[in-house]
């Protein structure tokens, strides 16, 4: 009888995890052949006509179910090449050439090998996580108080006052004034070169002539620009409209717009999903944690620190992670059981591959460095 825990079983090399409806392929490993054993799912075997087989290999066999709920796993698009008879050998050809690779590199003991072993037992945690975690966990579980926690102490995010940007050529002299206004007036309104000019050759504020006359972008509540021009800036309608002249403390000033920015205010209730979505990380890194806390409670856990101390590091430069290595896992080749991909999200392997082949199966190529 096979052990469902018998890790160093694994049957299949990296390819399988390419494509998530193969990765059920390594459940029927190390099991023994006096009965046939499906190859593609450790689901219970299939009866009637759904459990003919379609293919043996050895003690193998590949049902006419599991082909077909292989091929209507595929994208739409991709199951439509599967429709004639040929495609449909093909594609057996291809789940043949899986087998009987598999069952090749575990006569030659590649099942054993550590980084396999790793490789399995990410996958099997993406599993344990998607089914005993993940599913239990909703954007709708971020508390209610949390969510208008947010929306209080974040208004700027969702509240925007009307903005306005201006620039302004001041002058002492009504006369000179109402000359500016008028050459303002008749300038090009698209081009601020234009504007800018009349700045440098008229304005007597230092400051604001020394940055082409622009105020800045302001609201009405701006303390920083007078009242007298806070009113007139946004008096002007349309981007490039030039004002009269406007009386201040200071003298007169003419102003020409050159931005305008729309105000908004989105009430809760319009914005509570995407702050739950926001919130959401921090509740599951929480739950997390709590999560693996617990487990780690059924378990009797020493770390030795003398020997950790003597762990050494290669910090020459041009050196990745080596083989099976993810950078920043907790464990060689492991991700960290917070990221850890779903349930066939790891990269796909080699895989020969024939015109059939299962959509997600990729033909050999070099790899990556620090690639499985």
């Amino acid at each position: 009888m096979c052990s469902p825990m018998r890790l160093p079983r694994l049957r299949a090399p990296l390819f399988f995890v390419a494509v998530p409806a193969l990765a059920g392929l390594v459940a029927g490993a190390g099991c023994s052949k006096s009965a046939p054993k499906s190859s593609l799912t450790s689901a219970p075997a299939q009866s009637g006509e759904l459990g003919q087989p379609v293919a043996r290999i050895d003690d193998t066999v590949i049902t006419l179910g599991e082909v077909q709920d292989l091929i209507n796993k595929q994208a739409p698009f991709v199951r439509a090449r599967y429709s004639s008879p040929e495609k449909k050998k093909e594609f057996v050809d291809n789940l043949i050439r899986i087998e009987v690779m598999a069952k090749e590199a575990e006569k030659r003991g590649y099942d054993k090998d550590p980084e396999v072993i790793r490789v399995m037992k990410q996958q099997m945690i993406s599993k344990f996580l998607q089914k005993d975690f993940e599913s239990k966990l909703r954007v709708e579980d971020v508390p209610d108080a949390d969510v208008e926690k947010y929306y209080k102490e974040h208004p700027e995010e969702f509240n925007r006052p009307e903005e306005v940007r201006v620039s302004q050529i001041l002058v002492k002299d009504k006369a000179k004034a109402d000359k500016v206004a008028r050459e303002a007036a008749a300038a090009n309104r698209a081009d601020p070169k234009a504007f800018r000019d009349l700045v440098t050759k008229y304005s007597e504020d230092d400051d604001s002539k020394s940055r082409g006359g622009d105020l800045t972008s302001f609201d009405r509540s701006t303390k920083v620009v007078p009242a007298p021009i806070v009113d007139a800036a946004f008096a002007l309608k349309e981007v490039g409209d030039v004002s009269a002249p406007i009386k201040t403390d200071r003298g007169y000033a003419v102003l020409k717009l050159t931005g305008k920015r729309p105000g908004f205010s989105r009430p809760l209730a319009e914005v509570k999903r995407t702050i739950q979505q926001r919130l959401f990380k921090d509740l599951r890194t929480k739950a997390m944690e709590s999560f693996i806390d617990e487990l780690r409670k059924k378990y009797t856990i020493t770390v030795d620190e003398g020997n950790l101390a003597k762990v050494a590091i290669d910090s020459g430069a041009g050196h990745g992670p080596g083989p099976g290595v993810v950078p920043g896992a907790t464990a060689p080749g492991m991700t960290p059981p917070a990221l850890a991909p779903a349930a066939g999200g790891l990269p796909p392997g080699n895989l020969p591959r024939g015109p059939g082949s299962p959509a997600g199966m990729t033909p050999p190529h070099p790899a990556a460095p620090g690639s499985p």
